[in-house]
C-alpha cells in the first residue's frame, strides 16, 4: 500500500512538474490562427517528453493544468470555450498510449477523430480544384500519421527510448566545435548518438501534433466554421508548414531533454503493475487458505 501511495505522489509530482513546463511552452506563440484572434503556441513541441513521462490520465491533468495557467496571460486567452486543452489532451494521451504499447487504443483515438472531422457539417474534405484537390484531400497529412501509426515504425518505441544510449567516441583531442576541421567529426557524433532517440520522438511528434491538429480542426468548426467556410483552403496551405516545424521543433527540445534523463526515470514511466507468480508468493497463498 506505501508503495502505491509512493508511486502516485511520484506520478502527481512529475505531472505538477510538467504541467509548469507546459505552462511556459502554451504561453509561446509560434503562428497566428486562420480567421480568429489567437495563436498557434509551441506547446505541441514539448507534449511527446509529457506523454512518455506520464500515464495518459496524469498527462492530460498536467496539459489541462498549463493550459489554464496559460491562459491568465493577456496575449493568450482561451478562444474555444474554455475547451482549449482538448488538442494537447490527446496529442499528449496518443503519445503516452503509443509508448506504453496501447497502439491499437491509439489508433481508434486516431480514426475517431478523423470520423469526427468528417462528420462535421462545417469542414470540408476537398479544398478545390485549383489547390488540386480533389485528388489531395485536406487529411492528406493527417492520413500519413495514421500511416506512420499502424506501421511497425511506431512499434516498440517505449524500448527505444529506455534503453541505453552509448556516448559516441570523438577520438581526436582537438575535435572541438572552434576547430572547424573537426565539424564533420562532431556532426556524425551527433547524428550517432540521437539516430535512435531522435527518431523515436519524429515519430511520436509526427503522429501527436497531427491527431492534436484534427482536435483543433474540430473545435474551429464547431465553433467558427459557419463563419469562415472558405478559410479551409488557406489553413490546406499554411497547416502542413505550421505541423512541421512544431515536429522539428519537438526533435530539438526533446531529444537532448530525454538524454539528460536518467534510464531509471525513463523506465519507471512505462512500469506495469503485475508481479510475477513465483513459488514464495505460490505457499504464502496456500499457507494463508490453512
Amino acid at each position: 500500500m506505501q508503495a502505491i501511495q509512493r508511486s502516485r505522489l511520484r506520478k502527481l509530482t512529475l505531472a505538477a512538474s510538467l504541467a509548469a513546463v507546459y505552462t511556459i511552452f502554451r504561453a509561446t506563440p509560434i503562428s497566428r490562427l486562420i480567421g480568429i484572434s489567437g495563436s498557434i503556441t509551441a506547446a505541441g513541441m514539448v507534449a511527446p517528453v509529457i506523454g512518455i513521462l506520464l500515464e495518459p490520465s496524469y498527462g492530460i491533468v498536467a496539459v489541462f493544468t498549463g493550459t489554464m495557467i496559460a491562459s491568465l496571460l493577456p496575449w493568450n486567452p482561451l478562444i474555444f470555450g474554455g475547451l482549449d486543452f482538448l488538442p494537447g489532451a490527446v496529442n499528449v494521451a496518443l503519445v503516452s498510449l503509443v509508448v506504453r504499447g496501447r497502439r491499437t487504443e491509439a489508433t481508434l483515438m486516431f480514426l475517431m477523430g478523423i470520423g469526427l472531422f468528417i462528420l462535421n457539417p462545417y469542414t470540408t474534405l476537398f479544398v478545390g480544384r485549383a489547390l488540386l484537390s480533389p485528388p489531395i484531400p485536406y487529411l492528406w497529412m493527417h492520413l500519413a500519421a495514421l500511416i506512420v501509426l499502424v506501421s511497425p515504425l511506431s512499434k516498440n518505441l517505449g524500448t527505444r527510448l529506455s534503453l541505453s544510449r552509448p556516448e559516441p567516441k570523438v577520438t581526436s583531442a582537438t575535435a572541438t566545435w572552434k576547430n572547424i576541421r573537426a565539424w564533420p567529426k562532431l556532426l556524425h557524433a551527433a547524428v550517432l548518438l540521437n539516430k535512435s532517440l531522435g527518431g523515436a520522438i519524429a515519430i511520436l511528434a509526427f503522429t501527436g501534433t497531427m491527431i492534436e491538429h484534427l482536435a483543433g480542426g474540430i473545435l474551429y468548426a464547431s465553433i467558427f466554421g459557419s463563419r469562415f467556410p472558405i478559410l479551409w483552403s488557406v489553413i490546406f496551405l499554411a497547416y502542413p508548414v505550421e505541423r512541421t516545424v512544431i515536429v522539428v521543433g519537438a526533435i530539438l527540445i526533446c531529444t537532448p531533454l530525454l538524454r539528460r534523463l536518467s534510464e531509471s526515470v525513463i523506465g519507471r514511466s512505462f512500469e506495469v503493475r503485475t508481479k510475477p507468480v513465483t513459488s514464495t508468493s505460490v505457499d504464502a497463498m496456500e499457507s494463508g487458505k490453512s
